[in-house]
């Protein structure tokens, strides 16, 4: 006969768990609780495994819920028959936090161990509640001040550690939302990995590229500096101009270049998790928050382009309610300047600095045709001329026109080097069909060279 046939009988966990505590019933422990957000699950997970692995003789065991009523807690194993907490296999969930290997993380476990003459019991449980997914982790010893304090600073030593979210810092990250065949995860951060991009790859007039610099690297820079004179470190830096023209490109590279940043990426399928990805931001600091397409989000609350107010408020919460030693660069992107909220673009303390990412000049659009051309040979004259007939259009087009004209040059037989036919072929098929429309849609709206296109 086994527990399932006979309810009065213990079930093994429980026997298990009061075989560790001999002397104490079961109901007189004394149990401390910490909640852990899910993205600390990495971190707290190697404390645990580093805890352990200091105390020979523990044991380790999985279990398994045979009453979806029930929770995995040191009350819920006092119960006793056919529905109560039974021994079972250790599930565990890879996270992956961008390194060759990803974190191997248990979602329900059992620990029992003695440490300094303590013994004690370590509960882990990862569950869904209405904060989102949480891994709940409890403390159980027996009666009195001693072990009372040991499991306090048990706690504090695991949640200390978790905290510090070693598995995240420094790196680029995205919180998604949820997925329908997730287990246990509402949401996860995940790592994005992104090629790189260097200063001398942004082609912008060097006047607005240092003017960029100097609001974020640069005052990044000189962060300490500005906290012993008693001035904020925390920046909001707003750029904006017409689609297409390397706003996300600038990303990119800051994201590159702000060495030991945990740098969080918010976009427009992320905004409904900005409470948390600002969360996780305030935790990880030193850290960027990038918003991209804000005006989704951010306009005028009084405007015909208002949005629900929910996360527009939560982010001015958010950024006015950051203290001044707070190590937070904000940067704002948005297409749609006129559309924002003046709470949040017109006012110092949110965005410091508005900078306009503007459609390239004939300079620099000599020299973007030269990049998007790869390795195809482009002589100096098709660059100029090509760069004369495209005026006013954005860096995107030209990347898009330099693939067309080279798909012309290959239907005439050519190999490596464009000709100005291939060009205006290429321009043929982007704008003639499409007219005024389609140069909106491909960022030459106010392109000179395309005024006659009806």
């Amino acid at each position: 006969m086994n527990d399932m046939d006979n309810p009065t009988q213990k079930p093994v966990l429980h026997q298990l768990f009061a075989a560790h505590f001999p002397i104490t019933p079961v109901e007189q422990l004394v149990v401390t609780h910490r909640d852990f957000p899910h993205w600390m699950r990495p971190d707290l997970q190697k404390a645990l495994e580093a805890l352990f692995a200091g105390l020979p003789g523990h044991r380790c065991v999985g279990a398994r819920l045979r009453d979806r009523d029930l929770d995995f807690r040191f009350a819920d194993l006092n119960e006793a028959g056919a529905n109560a907490v039974a021994i079972g296999p250790a599930v565990y969930q890879d996270v992956d936090v961008g390194e060759e290997r990803p974190v191997r993380c248990l979602t329900r476990g059992l620990w029992l161990a003695e440490r300094d003459g303590t013994p004690f019991a370590l509960l882990l449980d990862v569950n869904e509640e209405y904060r989102g997914v949480r891994a709940c982790l409890e403390i159980a010893v027996a009666p009195g001040d001693a072990p009372a304090r040991f499991a306090a600073q048990l706690a504090d030593e695991l949640s200390g550690q978790a905290e510090r979210g070693l598995s995240w810092r420094g790196k680029v990250l995205v919180l998604d939302r949820a997925h329908d065949d997730f287990e246990v995860s509402a949401a996860g951060l995940r790592v994005a990995n992104a090629a790189p991009v260097r200063r001398d790859e942004i082609v912008l007039p060097e006047k607005t590229l240092a003017l960029i610099e100097r609001n974020t690297l640069g005052f990044v820079g000189q962060a300490q500096q500005l906290a012993r004179l008693g001035m904020s470190t925390k920046k909001g830096v707003l750029l904006y101009g017409p689609p297409g023209t390397g706003k996300t490109f600038i990303v990119r590279w800051l994201t590159g270049a702000l060495e030991g940043f945990t740098k969080l990426i918010v976009t427009a399928g992320h905004y409904a998790l900005l409470p948390e990805a600002l969360a996780i931001a305030q935790a990880l600091q030193p850290s960027l928050v990038v918003l991209e397409d804000v005006d989704l989000i951010g306009g005028h609350r009084d405007g015909p382009w208002a949005a629900g107010g929910g996360v527009l408020n939560t982010l001015l919460n958010e950024m006015d309610g950051l203290a001044p030693e707070a190590c937070m660069l904000f940067v704002l992107t948005t297409n749609r300047p006129e559309m924002l909220e003046p709470a949040l673009a017109a006012r110092p303390g949110r965005v410091d600095q508005a900078i306009e990412i503007g459609l390239p000049g004939e300079a620099e659009r000599r020299l973007l045709v030269k990049r998007y051309a790869g390795s195809l040979g482009v002589t100096d004259e098709l660059a100029a001329e090509t760069a004369k007939r495209v005026a006013r259009a954005s860096p995107a087009f030209i990347k898009e026109l330099m693939r067309r004209a080279a798909q012309a040059m290959l239907d005439r037989g050519g190999e490596q080097t464009l000709e100005s036919q291939d060009v205006e072929r290429a321009i043929e098929d982007m704008l003639g069909a499409g007219g005024r429309l389609g140069a909106r849609m491909l960022g030459a709206a106010h392109a000179i060279g395309f005024a006659a296109i009806a």
